[in-house]
């Protein structure tokens, strides 16, 4: 029970899972809750689709789970907007024997609100500190972003800027960033471990259910140690044999380099590691396909200094010509996620806008026809068809097997996303052995 090789034969494997259409029954407008159920619906039938082809090639699935209870997923004010468990590869890892997974306080360490407070002074009788409390948590929230994510894009909450601009807080902007120290918050975020390789997410902030645990019953039934370290993620790294590829997925993670080297190395001995520059997700960049076959779909020199003496297949600028409604649809949504068919649906872009921030993140940062799923050498699971990726195919042998995963660009992740693999067969191999 092990995974060294992205390519080596795929035995046992992690898929996520959505809502059902029923848990929107309760918005009340119909071209709200009818869009939402279809995507539900539809993305049910996908994974399906995809399960019925891994088990053609009797890998066994399991599943991420789900509560029953409705309630386990609404905020304060009765909406249901926790992001389902739908992207596994997202939170977890199968690295060699180990498997690093979230454990049950999953997401505590990620709460920009109290951290705020926890760095302040402990002054409770600052002359500031009234003025300060009145302000919404959302806004000292964005504040912080922006002081460890410098230049991500604003989300629909006051972002710093305009905070610093209000002219009922111009005359306590100087006692807040004596309030705010940004040595502080490196450390404090350094101390809770957020400075390794994940995305930063609150999902799920809601405790009451713990997705992973078939998983964990799993693993424990296979007698696979369990790492519990949600930022160790196979969305972020690629597993080349004895060479480990983690990219710096975020401002947070850049921080500080040699800290993070030095828990990558402490975490993986045995491997030769090696960090790279990739924005967002390395997995919606790349993808191994098999040894000695690389497509990619930005050009980047990492790739021909990484993986020397192999083929490196480019498909930059192919796939946005397959979403150009979405390119005109961008400018209402932020870049963020959309549904075919809802380009002109105000009313739902504003409630997801409102609602759902966290289940999006920002389709320019990847584009998943490169987000593809080996099962083993010879075969190779993707989205759709690419006449140069195809033929790069065919050259090496692999065969690729089409399952669409068609709400994509509303869930944020493609075919690797959406699984995670469990357990593969075979052992460590060099395969660039001048290295050592």
């Amino acid at each position: 029970m092990s995974v060294y090789q992205p390519w080596d034969k795929l035995k046992a494997c992690l898929v996520g899972r959505s809502y059902p259409p029923e848990f929107y029954d309760e918005i009340e407008s119909p071209s709200i809750r009818e869009p939402l159920q279809r995507v539900a619906r539809e993305t049910e039938e996908d994974y399906q689709k995809l399960i019925s082809k891994l088990e053609e090639f009797d890998v066994e699935v399991i599943r991420l789970d789900l509560s029953d209870n409705i309630d386990d997923y609404k905020s304060h004010e009765g909406v249901v907007n926790e992001p389902p468990p739908m992207c596994p590869r997202d939170f977890s890892a199968s690295i060699g024997e180990k498997f690093y997974m979230p454990g049950p306080n999953w997401g505590n360490n990620i709460d920009f609100n109290h951290l705020y407070w926890d760095m302040m002074d402990g002054d409770p009788n600052a002359p500031w500190r009234d003025n300060v409390r009145k302000l919404r948590e959302e806004t000292l929230a964005q504040y912080l972003e922006d002081i460890v994510q410098p230049g991500r894009p604003m989300s629909l909450r006051e972002s710093y800027d305009s905070f610093r601009k209000r002219d009922d807080m111009r005359e306590y902007f100087l006692h807040l960033m004596q309030g705010i120290d940004r040595e502080e918050v490196e450390k404090l975020i350094m101390a809770a471990e957020m400075n390794t390789i994940g995305s930063i997410t609150k999902f799920p902030s809601n405790k009451n259910f713990y997705p992973w645990k078939s998983t964990k019953q799993w693993l424990e039934k296979n007698n696979i140690e369990i790492v519990y370290d949600q930022y160790i993620t196979t969305a972020s790294c690629w597993r080349i044999g004895r060479d480990l590829y983690f990219n710096y997925v975020n401002i947070l993670s850049k921080l500080n380099h040699k800290k993070i080297f030095k828990k990558w190395e402490r975490l993986f001995p045995e491997y030769r590691v090696h960090g790279i520059d990739i924005p967002g997700h390395g997995d919606g960049a790349m993808c191994p396909v098999c040894p000695g076959l690389i497509i990619g779909l930005r050009p980047h020199q990492f790739y021909k200094a990484a993986f020397p003496g192999w083929e490196i297949v480019q498909l930059e600028g192919e796939s946005w010509s397959k979403v150009e409604p979405f390119l005109k649809l961008k400018e209402k949504n932020r870049g963020r996620w959309w549904i075919p068919g809802e380009e002109e649906n105000d009313e739902l872009i504003n409630y997801v806008g409102t609602w759902l921030d966290d289940w999006v993140t920002y389709v320019e940062e990847s584009v998943f026809d490169v987000n593809m799923l080996s099962i083993d050498e010879k075969n190779i699971i993707c989205n759709g068809y690419n006449k140069e990726a195809f033929d790069a195919f065919d050259r090496h042998g692999v065969t690729p097997h089409i399952v669409n995963f068609r709400h994509r660009y509303f869930w944020d992740g493609g075919l690797h996303c959406i699984t995670s693999d469990l357990s593969r067969e075979g052992t460590m191999n060099d395969y660039f052995p001048e290295r050592s």
